[in-house]
């Protein structure tokens, strides 16, 4: 009876044991995915700012879409956010990106605006690691993201990579691959085109701006609401391969920009202009036209990405007697072409 009891106590003691040496968080952990939202620029002393233009200033946009992203990201189950910033400071690329890896995370999210040299650009465009499973993971949250930001009535740019010297051109992205972290930059619009200052100008929208990254990221992840009124478990995205050697930025002009004069109305005095535009690397998403021979161009306008050749109406100046007319198209990474002229009499 002795020999009977003591081998069944030592049976539970070595099950007991074995408990001991099983890691139960690291399953917690599997199931849980640790994020990290980063609000670009900070600091003061009027250092870091990021781009400031009609009243806005980046360092302080960025935070209060950081804030709102991290709120309504909480919402849902399986995530655990956090935040490089939550005070007007500055950090350097590394300190972000330290603090990502200290926490654990397996994503970072870092916030940001535009601007650009000539003020005549206009969208969201979101930047993501160039290499590997950063590539396929960044770009394909890239996709999901810039459908939400394109439902806010924002142009998208597309989602693209930069390489410089060092690797992935902008040090956020490569401090985080550096860590084993997948880093997106989200540029949601420009603060010096009128284009985008129109929506954000409009009451509660930057807090959209940081309502859809969050539905992005829950999709992404395929996340269900902690309230159960939101499932994205059977969200389904694009499925991007995962590239063998480095994706570079496009780096060539568009190879096609040819116009033909269709019709042309001296009443109102309106020309009926044909484009073909076409660029094998990346796609053309701006064009813009000139009546004076390429001195001066009109604003960029939108080009349909579904369709090679295009038309539409050019105004001639009534103080004009002639005019001559060429387009110029820009592909995504903002490199354009300009098409043959065409000499129009409008007497």
């Amino acid at each position: 009876m002795k020999k009977v009891l003591f081998r069944s106590l030592l049976s539970l003691m070595l099950i007991i044991s074995s408990f001991r040496f099983y890691d139960f968080s690291s399953v917690a952990a599997n199931t849980n995915t640790v994020i990290v939202i980063d609000p670009g620029h900070g600091g003061v002393g009027g250092t870091n700012l990021g781009a400031v233009y009609n009243g806005f200033m980046e360092k302080d946009l960025t935070l209060q879409v950081a804030n709102a992203m991290k709120s309504e990201l909480e919402k849902y189950d399986g995530v655990t956010v956090y935040m490089t910033r939550s005070t007007d400071k500055y950090l350097s690329l590394e300190d972000r990106a330290e603090y990502a890896k200290q926490v654990g995370a397996s994503y970072v999210f870092s916030i940001h605006f535009n601007a650009s040299s000539e003020h005549d650009f206009y969208g969201s465009e979101i930047w993501c690691p160039s290499s590997g499973e950063y590539y396929k993971k960044g770009y394909e949250f890239g996709l999901v993201e810039q459908n939400e930001l394109s439902m806010l009535g924002l142009y998208q740019k597309g989602v693209k990579t930069k390489v410089g010297s060092k690797g992935d051109y902008y040090g956020i992205i490569r401090q985080c691959t550096a860590r084993g972290i997948t880093c997106d930059i989200i540029e949601h619009c420009y603060l010096d085109h009128g284009y985008d200052l129109q929506n954000l100008s409009t009451e509660n929208f930057i807090s959209s701006l940081g309502i859809a990254d969050a539905t992005a990221v829950a999709k992404f992840l395929k996340l269900c609401s902690k309230d159960g009124k939101t499932d994205y478990s059977n969200f389904t995205y694009t499925n991007v391969k995962t590239p063998k050697s480095v994706v570079k930025q496009d780096i060539t002009n568009p190879e096609t920009c040819n116009i033909s004069v269709l019709s042309y109305d001296s009443a109102s005095r309106n020309a009926l202009v044909e484009l073909t535009a076409k660029d094998k690397q990346s796609p053309i998403i701006y064009f813009s036209y000139s009546v004076d021979g390429g001195k001066s161009f009109c604003t960029l306008g939108m080009w349909d990405r579904t369709k090679d050749t295009q038309s539409f109406n050019i105004k001639i100046p009534v103080n004009m007697k002639a005019a001559n007319i060429i387009v110029r198209a820009f592909n995504n990474y903002e490199l354009y072409s300009d098409s043959n002229g065409i000499f129009l009499e409008t007497k």
